[in-house]
């Protein structure tokens, strides 16, 4: 049996990537003494005083590899061009992530969970303000996010977070992400969970839905998925294919596949 030195020894050697919805976790303490009516609506505001940001859904599972001393924690999403995607990148910089790879996509918003905490009681007690993408990414964009899985790496864990039926990072190319992953499968390397929204994985209601994909010692992810076509098939050197045992799931969008 291994002893904890020598597991965390061995996880400073592993590189990992990290595939999905990396969100932005905004934490908003009020104080509710400072409740006033608005001169134009008359309805009282919340009057935030603090605000922490933290990395959130794919983002918080890269933030606790990094935690445990990973070596390399990398990656692969989609931010818009705004403020919050600025504060993903620095939030991810600040914990020693490679957020490099993120795609940022005109027209997109940087997915956000907005939390109001009150100040005097620490409870969550308001209504959360949500940052969504109800709308398919493009195709341009999804090619951009396959583009971005070349490398090699130990693992590679898909996130597939967003409770929206399209606009998920991941929700449209499930079947081209597993084909991807599938080619990492050399000595040893396997598939050791499902994304939750196939209906496979865990409830739809737990706040992390971050799913193991692949495990590999220094697997090699080839960019085999850059020209799949969006039923979530995928053009390999020998033509079109789907992963392996790849079925359709329970809960998946029309015209997705879940693996």
């Amino acid at each position: 049996m291994m002893k904890t030195g020598e597991i965390l020894e061995r996880l400073r050697r592993l590189r990992v990537l990290v595939v999905g919805d990396i969100c932005l976790d905004r934490w908003c303490r009020y104080d509710p003494a400072e409740a006033l009516e608005s001169a134009e609506t008359g309805i009282p505001r919340v009057a935030v005083t603090q605000v922490e940001v933290t990395p959130g859904a794919g983002g918080t599972i890269a933030n606790n590899l990094a935690a445990l001393g990973v070596g390399q924690v990398t990656v692969v999403g989609v931010v818009g061009r705004d403020g919050f995607g600025w504060e993903v990148k620095v939030a991810l910089a600040a914990r020693g992530i490679d957020g490099s790879r993120l795609v940022e996509a005109a027209g997109v918003q940087t997915f956000t969970y907005t939390k109001v905490i009150n100040g005097k009681t620490g409870e969550e007690d308001r209504p959360r303000l949500d940052f969504i993408v109800n709308r398919p990414m493009t195709v341009a964009v999804e090619q951009a996010v396959m583009g971005q899985l070349g490398g090699e790496w130990d693992a590679v864990i898909v996130s597939d977070q967003a409770e929206t039926g399209a606009g998920g990072v991941v929700t449209g190319v499930r079947g081209r992400v597993g084909f991807v992953v599938a080619g990492c499968r050399g000595r040893g390397a396997q598939r050791t969970s499902r994304p939750s929204r196939c209906g496979c994985g865990p409830s739809p209601s737990r706040r992390a839905r971050g799913s193991a994909a692949a495990t590999s010692p220094r697997a090699r992810c080839r960019r085999a998925g850059a020209t799949a076509g969006r039923d979530g098939s995928a053009r390999s050197r020998r033509g079109w294919a789907r992963p392996a045992g790849q079925r359709s799931g329970r809960g998946a969008p029309a015209g997705s596949s879940a693996w």
